[in-house]
């Protein structure tokens, strides 16, 4: 017979407020577990604020449609019109073109956990996203001198000669026809991310202090970038990725609080004040992936193509959180997290230019969130409440980084976000 856990008891331990660490990053990391036979249930919904911009490789903001906000479609872009600037005198132009994105981005993040003994929990979780690309394209042919022939011939021929200015419709054609992509116009997608799962063993736990590992694997059924689509918006790297995390807890109020409760305790006393340091390290495994080369990582418009073997950059995180109750059920936090990506190791058998989706593919972010929980658990221990549940609103913003240049990489946003969650434990 499974033996229920007695939150009336005075054993016990407050349960991990989220076992494994997510993509987004989860608002809370701690070395503390569920008591044996215990299980946790979670809900956690992101509400990003809409983005236009995202962070390069120098740290400084550009638009998510760069190099495509403000570009010239002349023959440097597309080859087809060189033969033509003997004809114009120069460099033949159908005029410039602008193309602005704009991320709409809600993530659901579910997850369980259950405690396999009073030292090591089990659990997973599972993100659904939903996404929208708001896209504008507009053409500027003040400049052009090419454009379409109205009559038999070649499909496009100076305007001197009576060509006609072309249309933005007749952009997308051409770049559809010239490389194979899809129409850039407005996105929407929705699915499941990458599902993560494993285990958190907590090794050491004093009065005061605790130490805890956890380990995992995140399986890549998220949507990933495709080479085809100019307009989409990945949520996964499309790799399996092998997880690791060490979490330290210390109860520092108790360094002038002589009457502090003990760490992790079930009902906290005003004025506990805890601080957590987490490593979180994801050696990210090879894998293969259809991509385009061009000669620099700014050049998006290529018809080479290839499915290379592909390292992309492990990943580490250093956080530092400090959580003080108010109360036993009310607790504010702050967390800091900086974050660096190592850069991508691309290789194939064509010869193509592979540094040039090497390069810049290191990153790195700062992120500050705000943080207010509501347990019931204390209460419900006394009977004051019909179930032992916490309740957080967070505040969370990226006001650092530098990311890839490519476009075939996942970029790191300007962004903030609002994240509202429910725990219950039976």
């Amino acid at each position: 017979m499974r033996t229920r856990y007695d939150w009336r008891s005075n054993r016990g331990l407050i349960p991990a407020l989220l076992l494994l660490f997510m993509q987004p990053p989860a608002l809370a990391k701690n070395a503390a577990v569920l008591p044996q036979n215990v299980s946790r249930g979670y809900w956690d919904f992101y509400r990003y604020q809409p983005t236009t911009q995202r962070y390069n490789a120098e740290g400084d903001l550009e638009d998510l449609a760069y190099p495509f906000t403000n570009a010239a479609l002349d023959s440097s872009v597309l080859p087809i019109l060189a033969p033509l600037d003997l004809a114009v005198g120069g460099t033949a132009s159908l005029g410039n073109v602008s193309v602005d994105y704009e991320y709409d981005i809600d993530v659901l993040d579910l997850g369980y956990s259950y405690g396999l003994t009073d030292k090591l929990t089990i659990g997973f979780h599972i993100p659904y996203y939903r996404i929208t690309n708001n896209v504008d394209t507009a053409l500027d042919t003040s400049s052009a001198n090419v454009g379409l022939n109205p009559g038999a011939g070649p499909a496009i021929i100076p305007i001197s000669a009576g060509g006609t200015p072309a249309t933005t419709d007749d952009v997308q054609n051409l770049v559809s026809d010239l490389y194979g992509f899809s129409r850039i116009d407005s996105w929407k997608r929705d699915g499941v991310g990458d599902i993560e799962l494993g285990g958190k063993y907590q090794f050491f736990l004093e009065s005061s202090s605790a130490f805890a590992m956890t380990g995992g694997l995140r399986v890549p059924t998220g949507y990933e970038d495709d080479a085809d689509k100019l307009n989409d918006v990945a949520w996964s790297f499309g790799n399996y990725a092998l997880l690791l995390r060490l979490h330290c807890d210390n109860l520092i109020s108790s360094l002038w609080n002589p009457s502090a409760s003990k760490l992790h305790a079930i009902a906290p006393a005003a004025g506990d004040t805890v601080l957590n340091l987490t490593f979180r390290y994801d050696l990210m495994l090879p894998d293969r992936k259809t991509m385009r080369f061009g000669d620099s990582p700014e050049q998006v418009l290529t018809n080479d193509r290839e499915r290379v073997d592909r390292k992309l950059g492990d990943i580490v995180n250093l956080e530092v959180s400090a959580k003080h109750h108010v109360s036993p059920a009310l607790a504010v936090s702050l967390v800091y997290t900086c974050g660096f990506k190592a850069k991508d190791d691309i290789d194939g058998d064509l010869d193509y230019n592979y540094a040039s989706l090497e390069a810049d593919t290191d990153s790195s972010e700062q992120i500050y969130i705000i943080k207010v929980s509501y347990s019931t658990l204390a209460a419900y221990r006394e009977q004051q409440s019909a179930a032992p549940m916490e309740f957080s609103l967070a505040y969370r913003d990226r006001f650092d980084g530098e990311g890839p240049t490519s476009g075939q990489a996942n970029p790191k946003l300007d962004t903030s976000w609002v994240v509202a969650g429910m725990t219950i434990l039976f």
